[in-house]
């Protein structure tokens, strides 16, 4: 599974459990893309290719009378981010609403949800993980829970996919059993809350958990088993892809997730391929175009911002070339 898939699921951990932020001076990650020999950057830059899209973190797309201003968000908190919220404040308190993945209102429905039904995040029939994975393996992930404060005969229950969403999210992020802190997305919303500005979903609030609810047991499987050998490294991962994402390079999170799994994995190289595609098509791709319906009839002759993960803003379906495929004329801002 994508590295920066799944850390772009942190929000849903933060939904469901708060928003304590525990210190990151605990995290010692390095960024792996400088030290990468040339010829590997040079792979990541011609994977990313050439279009304008794929980097800048702020964008504004004119049609007409509607302005739409676009801010490619990071999910997790960094102490950096609050001088970035406090450049584009002006941004969102002179927004008439401010459209995000997910508001308080989702965030409380997702709660309650669990509450009412965990089997949408524990197994509640079949086989636990200890069950249905080699020893070794369950012995792994069982050090991984006691890193991240959770009692490994509680984790053995945890859904397959909620666990490999766990591992990318390093230890260090979730000190005493606490949540990582919410990141840029919580920063802008709480300035549109002391702006007055309204606020806006644009998607249901169980549109994450539905990605994976179709999903086999043994699948599920995989991919809980195909992320254990990466939890060592998920501090390394935060700090490459944070670092990507301050540089307002977007594009290249995704490509750089992609070039780890190809060259970590024994799984051959067409199926991983193919499953990137599967996941850039469910977790972005479809949202993306399923978010351009919802937006463009609540923003017409409006000012309008939208703040979402900063992915969803390039690629074959991204945001940036929809809103240019409908007729915007877009230019990069000052992040």
């Amino acid at each position: 599974m994508p590295m920066r898939f799944v850390l772009s699921l942190a929000l849903l951990l933060v939904c469901l459990g708060g928003t304590a932020a525990p210190a990151r001076a605990a995290c010692a990650g390095q960024d792996l893309i400088p030290a990468l020999p040339e010829a590997d950057r040079a792979a990541l830059r011609a994977a990313v290719g050439p279009s304008a899209y794929a980097a800048g973190n702020h964008w504004v797309a004119r049609r007409g009378t509607t302005e739409i201003a676009l801010i490619g968000t990071y999910h997790l908190y960094d102490p950096r981010m609050e001088a970035v919220a406090e450049r584009l404040t002006p941004v969102i308190a002179g927004a008439e609403i401010l459209f995000v993945e997910a508001t308080d209102t989702e965030v409380e429905e997702l709660q309650q949800t669990v509450a009412r039904d965990p089997s949408r995040l524990f197994l509640t029939d079949g086989p636990t993980l200890p069950e249905a994975l080699p020893e070794e393996d369950w012995q792994r992930l069982s050090a991984e829970f006691r890193a991240r404060d959770i009692p490994p005969f509680l984790g053995a229950k945890f859904r397959p996919w909620y666990v490999a969403v766990l591992l990318a999210i390093p230890a260090c992020l979730t000190e005493g059993g606490q949540p990582p802190r919410q990141g840029l997305d919580r920063l802008l919303m709480d300035r549109a809350a002391a702006a007055g500005v309204p606020m806006q979903a644009l998607e249901p609030w169980d549109t994450a958990l539905g990605i994976f609810d179709g999903l086999p047991f043994d699948r599920q499987i995989d991919m809980l088993r195909a992320s254990l050998p990466l939890a060592g490294q998920s501090e390394d991962a935060l700090a490459t892809m944070e670092e990507a994402w301050f540089r307002e390079e977007h594009r290249l999170i995704w490509e750089y997730s992609r070039f780890v799994a190809l060259s970590q994995s024994d799984a051959e190289a067409g199926r991983l391929e193919a499953d990137f595609a599967v996941m850039e098509e469910a977790l972005l791709s479809s949202r993306n175009r399923a978010w351009i319906e919802r937006l463009l009839p609540a923003a017409e002759g409006r000012r309008v911002a939208v703040a979402v993960g900063a992915a969803h803003l390039s690629g074959p379906a991204g945001l940036l070339p929809l809103l240019e495929e409908r007729g915007f004329d877009l230019a990069r801002r000052p992040f």
